[in-house]
């Protein structure tokens, strides 16, 4: 199954989770009223597509495509300012939050539109404010590791309350009253575990970040 997952809400119970919320695992257990398998997760404010497993074998396999690194995934996101080329590769190693050992990491991204809204960011010198959409691929699944290359690169992404910055933040709730992060995981490739044929999910870009950005363009 693969499903979209909304802003806010964890995939499956961890910590953070109160007693009485609702987790994607569970919403989409009772929806179709089988059991289900978890195989990758998103942080809880990302949104966009989560696969699910059926049975146990599945769930073995897909799991095993994940580690093995032949899982495509394609993100989508808002990060201030304009990236000085049109695509590239952030290669910087990061630090495990558990561990402290820090692993290789890789983040491909790729500017898609810019847009320059009229008026300043808090205490910035400059009269208006840059922002740009962009498309990521992690090349590694490392913690938060999007964010934390965006933000090590001086690009932060749009309401990211961890790793980005709070001036950019307080702007885009006080200006359009926005208050989530804006990074979409909008498309999957992986093998199919049964067939082995390679199986594409791309969700409607309506659900994802092109009414946000619009409207940002329009400011």
């Amino acid at each position: 199954m693969v499903v979209r997952k909304p802003p806010g809400m964890l995939v499956h119970r961890g910590m953070g989770a109160s007693r009485d919320e609702t987790f994607l695992l569970q919403a989409v257990r009772d929806l179709f009223g089988e059991r289900i398998y978890p195989v990758h997760r998103l942080d809880r404010p990302t949104s966009g597509l989560v696969v699910f497993a059926r049975n146990s074998d599945a769930s073995r396999i897909l799991q095993e495509s994940w580690k093995a690194g032949v899982v495509r995934k394609t993100y989508l996101a808002i990060a201030r300012g304009w990236m000085p080329e049109t695509s590239g590769i952030r290669d910087e190693a990061l630090d495990d939050p558990d561990s402290g050992i820090l692993h290789e990491a890789q983040s491909a991204w790729r500017e898609l539109d810019r847009c320059e809204v009229p008026c300043p960011l808090p205490h910035s010198k400059h009269p208006t404010s840059r922002f740009c959409l962009v498309e990521l691929e992690p090349l590694t699944g490392r913690w938060h590791q999007l964010r934390r290359h965006f933000s090590r690169m001086q690009h932060p992404l749009a309401g990211d309350t961890t790793h980005g910055d709070r001036h950019v933040n307080h702007f885009l709730q006080e200006q359009f009253g926005w208050w989530r992060l804006m990074l979409w995981a909008h498309r999957l490739e992986f093998p199919h575990p049964t067939t082995s044929r390679l199986a594409v999910f791309q969700d409607d870009p309506a659900s994802g970040l092109a009414p946000w950005w619009e409207t940002l363009k329009q400011a």
